[in-house]
C-alpha cells in the first residue's frame, strides 16, 4: 500500500530528510491499516461472475471511508452487486471490515482494476491508502460451428412468488365479480308491460266483458280439480266487477248484504236480486263455512250468473256524442226503461 504525506522539502530545521521522514512515519506505523483487496477467481468466462472481496483491519479509534463505485469499476469491468459492508471487533483496539462485490466483464481480454483509495480519518488528520492493483482475465467461449447456435447458459427457471401472483388473483376475483353481476342483471325478472285487460278496456261493454271472464273460468275447470274454493271467489270477483261497471256501485267494497241492498233498491220487485242472492249466498257458505257443494251445483251456480248478466244488459246501448252529462242522462234513462218490469 502507498502512503501520502504531503512532504515537500528535503530538510526541515537543519534535520537531514531520512531522520525526519522517519520520525513523520512513526504515527502512521502505529495507526497503520491492513488492506487484502482479492478477486475470487481471477479468471471466468465472458458474462460469468467473479467476487471482488475487500478487507481492512484498522484501529478502531480511526473512521475508515471504503471506495465507492458506479456501475462499472472500468469500463469493462461491471459491477452487479454491491455487497454490505460487515464490521467484525478484531480485539480491543482494532477493528475488521469485510466487504464483498460481485463483478463481471463481457469481453474476452485482460482487465486491470486499478488501485482503490481508502480514507482513515482520526481527530482531523486525513490519510489515504490504496491497495494493490489486480488483473481480471475474461475467456472467450469456444464456439463450434458444425453444430446450431445456443446458449451460453441454459435458462434458470425462477419459483414465482405470491407478490407476483396477487396482481393476478385481484384481477380474477374483480373478473368474477363483473361477470356475476352482469349475469344476475340480465337474469333479473324484467317488468313486463301490463296490458289493460278486459275490464279496464272503455270501449268493451260491461256485459261481453263478464260474459267473456265467465265462460274462461268455465274452461278452467277449477272445482273440477278440487279448487272449489277459488272457483266461487273468482265467480263472484267477476260478478262484483260486473255490477261496478254496468250500475256504478261499489261493488268490490262491499259484502254480499250490502250488494243485495243496492240491488233491491234498482230493481224494485224484480226477481233479479234473489238470482244474485243465490250466487252471492253459496259462495259464502263455500268460503267462509267450509261448505262443498256437489258438481250440479257448482255447473248451476255458473249458469244463473251468466243469466243475471244477459237479463241486466241495457236494451239500448248509449252512442259517445261527447257530452258527458247527456250520456250520463241516456245511460240512466235506459237503465230505468230496462228495470221496469
Amino acid at each position: 500500500m502507498k502512503f501520502s504525506f504531503g512532504i515537500k522539502n528535503s530538510k526541515l530545521f537543519g534535520i537531514p530528510f531520512r531522520i525526519l521522514t522517519g520520525l513523520l512515519l512513526l504515527p502512521a506505523f502505529a495507526w497503520a491499516q491492513e488492506i487484502d483487496v482479492s478477486l475470487q477467481p481471477k479468471e471466468i468466462s465472458i458474462g460469468q461472475h467473479a467476487r471482488l472481496n475487500i478487507e481492512v483491519d484498522f484501529p478502531g479509534d480511526r473512521f475508515l471511508i471504503l471506495p465507492v463505485f458506479n456501475d462499472t469499476i472500468t469500463s469493462k469491468i461491471e459491477v452487479l452487486r454491491y455487497g454490505r459492508p460487515d464490521t467484525l471487533l478484531h480485539d480491543q483496539n482494532r477493528l475488521v471490515l469485510q466487504q464483498q462485490h460481485t463483478i463481471t466483464a463481457w469481453e474476452e481480454g485482460f482487465f486491470p482494476i486499478p488501485p482503490m483509495e481508502f480514507i482513515s480519518i482520526s481527530n482531523g488528520d486525513t490519510l489515504i491508502y490504496e491497495s494493490e492493483p489486480l488483473l481480471l482475465e475474461v475467456a472467450g467461449v469456444e464456439v463450434d460451428l458444425a453444430e446450431a447456435p445456443k446458449d451460453i447458459k441454459p435458462i434458470f427457471s425462477l419459483p414465482i412468488t405470491f407478490r407476483e401472483l396477487l396482481p393476478y388473483i385481484i384481477g380474477a376475483l374483480l373478473l368474477a365479480l363483473l361477470v356475476w353481476l352482469l349475469v344476475r342483471y340480465f337474469r333479473r325478472p324484467r317488468k313486463q308491460e301490463v296490458k289493460p285487460g278486459i275490464w279496464e278496456k272503455p270501449d268493451i261493454p260491461a256485459h261481453v266483458a263478464a260474459i267473456s271472464s265467465l265462460e274462461s273460468l268455465r274452461n278452467k275447470k277449477l272445482w273440477q280439480k278440487g279448487k272449489v274454493k277459488l272457483y266461487h271467489s273468482e265467480l263472484t270477483d267477476i260478478l262484483r266487477m260486473y255490477l261496478e261497471k254496468r250500475f256504478r256501485i261499489k261493488a268490490l267494497e262491499m259484502t254480499s248484504a250490502e250488494i243485495l241492498d243496492q240491488m233491491q233498491q234498482k230493481f224494485r220487485e224484480n226477481d233479479k236480486p234473489e238470482q244474485l242472492n243465490s250466487i252471492l249466498e253459496l259462495a259464502d257458505l263455500v268460503k267462509f263455512a267450509k261448505y262443498q257443494p256437489d258438481a250440479r251445483q257448482n255447473e248451476d251456480v255458473l249458469e244463473l250468473a251468466i243469466g243475471f248478466v244477459k237479463e241486466t244488459i241495457p236494451k239500448q246501448e248509449t252512442k259517445k256524442t261527447g257530452d258527458p252529462k247527456k250520456e250520463s242522462g241516456n245511460e240512466t234513462k235506459s237503465e230505468t226503461e230496462n228495470n221496469k218490469p
